[in-house]
């Protein structure tokens, strides 16, 4: 286990051997340091949209790697523009898969992993679950809900889950704006593994387009290794997290609890904030707690670099002992694509 107890350093570079050495520092915890050391606005080669979903992961947190350091890569790409209709806030999205090199950033051609059911809008892939050999869960957003989708293959064609679906139920869900929505942000936690059922905790937040507001909360999930079946079993209680500051109008799109990843003794839970609807922050939450019931700090790390208006859906691993942040964007030029922040640990 990777063990970090740190500062975040705030700056812009253009390549990864560079720094412009205008960086400031805020401590996390404890005196180690991260000193962000690369940084790039448009990972993929994509020309057409490319926003960041999820890379493969286990059901405790940890990257899937296959031929040394590839994982899979998962993205959404815009499949019918907006005309104006009802819920129409960006059009029709389906997602796409990839090989990704986690160290030398690397990535192969894509394909389509994930198209739209029925009257869905969305079919934006979240998160990524490799639940047994032979069963890959994704959960993803629907413009609506989160639904889930399953494939014998990480690279396959993912096929729904009938039945599934994570409503709109709870006040908190409904509050923040006129227009109502749920959506997967990339967060688990395990519960339960046995040789026929993963149970563990998704993460998911509210949505409101109007507003641009939501907030934080987990879902107990139930998967069947043996059928492919995926059930909700509750929402968490203690719903929504308390890692929204005090008068400001969002947290969400968190992002990968990695297993291999501390500030000191605390997990590490990076998610957006916004004060504004003009304002938007890469932010962390540190909790003594992996389902973060109780927050130890809330540090906002620093904003959209570069060309970069928005930023969301960040998840996290270790390569070199250094800390990769890769997430969705949207540029100035109105492109949707993928980043990568990676932060040197200094001791």
């Amino acid at each position: 286990m990777i063990i970090i107890s740190g500062t975040y350093v705030l700056g812009t570079t253009a390549a990864r051997a560079e720094s412009d050495g205008k960086t400031k520092s805020v401590a996390m915890a404890g005196n180690v340091r991260l000193e962000r050391i690369h940084f790039n606005q448009m990972l993929l080669p994509d020309r057409t949209h490319a926003g960041f979903g999820s890379l493969l992961y286990d059901e405790k947190g940890a990257l899937v790697l296959h031929d040394g350091n590839k994982t899979w890569l998962y993205t959404t790409g815009l499949f019918e523009a907006p005309t104006g209709g009802r819920r129409d806030w960006y059009g029709k999205w389906i997602s796409y898969v990839r090989e990704f090199d986690v160290k030398t950033l690397v990535a192969g051609e894509s394909k389509i992993a994930l198209g739209l059911s029925n009257a869905d809008r969305w079919a934006v892939i979240h998160d990524v679950i490799k639940a047994s050999a032979n069963l890959f869960v994704a959960f993803y957003s629907a413009n609506g809900g989160v639904r889930a989708a399953i494939s014998d293959k990480p690279d396959g064609v993912f096929k729904i889950v009938p039945g599934f679906k994570i409503d709109v139920t709870d006040a908190w869900e409904k509050e923040g704006g006129k227009i109502d929505s749920l959506e997967s942000n990339g967060a688990h936690v395990l519960i339960e593994d046995t040789n026929h059922v993963v149970t563990l905790w998704l993460g998911y937040d509210s949505y409101h387009v109007d507003q641009t507001a939501g907030q934080l909360g987990w879902a107990k999930i139930r998967i069947d290794k043996n059928s492919g079946n995926v059930e909700l079993v509750e929402k968490h209680p203690g719903n929504p997290l308390p890692m929204l500051p005090k008068n400001y109008i969002a947290d969400r799109c968190g992002g990968k609890l990695a297993t291999n990843i501390l500030f000191g003794d605390q997990h590490a839970f990076f998610y957006y904030t916004r004060r504004n609807k003009e304002n938007i922050m890469l932010t962390a939450a540190l909790s003594s707690d992996p389902l973060f019931q109780h927050i130890t700090k809330i540090i906002e790390i620093e904003p959209p670099l570069g060309d970069e208006k928005v930023i969301e859906k960040f998840e996290s691993y270790m390569s070199d002992d250094e800390l990769h942040i890769i997430y969705e964007n949207k540029l100035a030029s109105g492109h949707w694509g993928t980043g990568i922040r990676i932060y040197k640990i200094e001791k």
